[in-house]
């Protein structure tokens, strides 16, 4: 048996290079993640004032909706208001449309003037008139959503005879 003596190693040229690279590239890779942290909540609140926008306008289009239910039921208060008042105004009407999700709104009619429509037409329905009257209209739908500072507002333009 014979006994190798191996001669001690010294490592005079290494000094921690090791762990400064070590150190140096995982400061990179957190910053990295800390970068895409940001990034993923940015887009989540993107993401959700686009959704409270969007539920604004849904909600603002239904007063309008809901303003146009009444007078296709002969329902015709505000339109007459509106005719009556010297603004062209009718009453604004304010209605909740979720009050879980805090959301609400409110309708009004102006009168725009008068419309006729003469001989030849084809809204000309009687024979012995040469004049057809109508009235026209513009419907405004507003709604907000609570704590967001979403809101939306609709316009609507009618004709009615």
């Amino acid at each position: 048996m014979t006994n190798r003596q191996t001669a001690p190693v010294t490592r005079r040229g290494e000094r921690g290079a090791t762990l400064i690279v070590s150190l140096i590239v995982l400061l990179v890779l957190t910053l990295i993640g800390v970068a895409g942290m940001n990034t993923s909540v940015m887009q989540e609140r993107m993401a959700v004032n686009s959704q409270n926008s969007n539920r604004a306008f849904q909600a603002a289009e239904s007063t309008v909706r809901s303003l146009l239910d009444d007078v296709y039921a002969n329902d015709l208060t505000l339109l007459r208001d509106s005719m009556q008042n010297s603004s062209g105004l009718s009453d604004r009407v304010t209605m909740t449309i979720d009050s879980d999700k805090g959301v609400s709104g409110s309708y009004q009619a102006r009168y725009l003037g008068e419309v006729i429509i003469t001989s030849g037409s084809s809204m000309d329905a009687d024979e012995s008139s040469n004049q057809l009257k109508g009235f026209r209209y513009e419907l405004e739908g507003e709604a907000s959503v609570a704590n967001t500072g979403a809101s939306a507002r609709v316009f609507k333009g009618i004709e009615y005879y």
